[in-house]
């Protein structure tokens, strides 16, 4: 992608054109192509809002983007091409002017040419990237693999070899040995008896409390036991 603010076969026919007053080929090639339609279109549209392109369209729009810079810029090229031709040297002022506005032109065709080259190293970082993300994936994929080779071979050593199995489990009681919690020390500690003094009754209440009247019998035909009946006391009749 070069950029370049001559069109051949221009400079070879400005000599034709220099002494006429028709309009120069940097003019008449703003209505023999689409190249101005297409800028004023996408001038319009706004070449910040396009969705995202592939590397080669993004230079081809920047291109695009310029259009107007660089056809300024053949125009006076053409200007020059003419004062040459009809052996005309301008003034001081026009002459300082004229190298000023060729300055900008090769300057502008300079930025636009390192844009392009921008977008291509870009282009090829993404590629590299995403390559290196692939071999990355592939190398995960084999490590798994290798993982889950050695735990079917180590499997197998277990059960087929009795030395083999005897080491493992050696290997894990170590493991199970250290990582048991060293039991709490009693240094500085309160023990509490947990059984309650003078006990009187080994078993959970009942609804009912039976009390002791008097060591006489009752009469027959009345209550035969030899405690009264009460009814437990609920919390709620306190």
């Amino acid at each position: 992608a070069v950029v370049s603010t001559q069109s051949t076969g221009q400079q070879s026919e400005v000599s034709a054109h220099a002494l006429s007053s028709t309009p120069t080929l940097a003019i008449l090639d703003v209505g023999d192509n689409m190249r101005a339609k297409i800028y004023a279109m996408l001038y319009r549209i706004g070449f910040d809002k396009l969705p995202p392109l592939p590397a080669k369209d993004q230079i081809t729009l920047t291109l695009i983007e310029n259009y107007l810079d660089f056809k300024v810029g053949e125009v006076w090229e053409e200007i020059v091409a003419e004062l040459v031709v009809d052996n005309i040297t301008p003034i001081r002022s026009d002459r300082d002017a004229l190298q000023e506005v060729q300055q900008i032109i090769a300057a502008k065709s300079e930025a636009v040419k390192r844009h392009q080259l921008e977008i291509l190293e870009g282009e090829q970082s993404a590629e590299e990237e995403e390559e290196q993300a692939c071999y990355q994936q592939i190398r995960s994929n084999f490590k798994q693999w290798e993982q889950q080779n050695a735990s079917r071979i180590n499997f197998i050593s277990k059960t087929s070899d009795y030395e083999t199995l005897q080491m493992f489990k050696q290997r894990q009681s170590t493991l199970a040995e250290k990582s048991r919690q060293d039991p709490p020390s009693s240094a500085g500690t309160v023990e509490h008896n947990t059984l309650l003094r003078m006990l009187t009754t080994t078993v959970h209440s009942g609804r009912h409390i039976n009390i002791p009247l008097s060591e006489t019998p009752p009469p027959t035909g009345g209550n035969t036991s030899p405690h009264k009946i009460l009814p437990a006391i609920s919390p709620r009749s306190r």
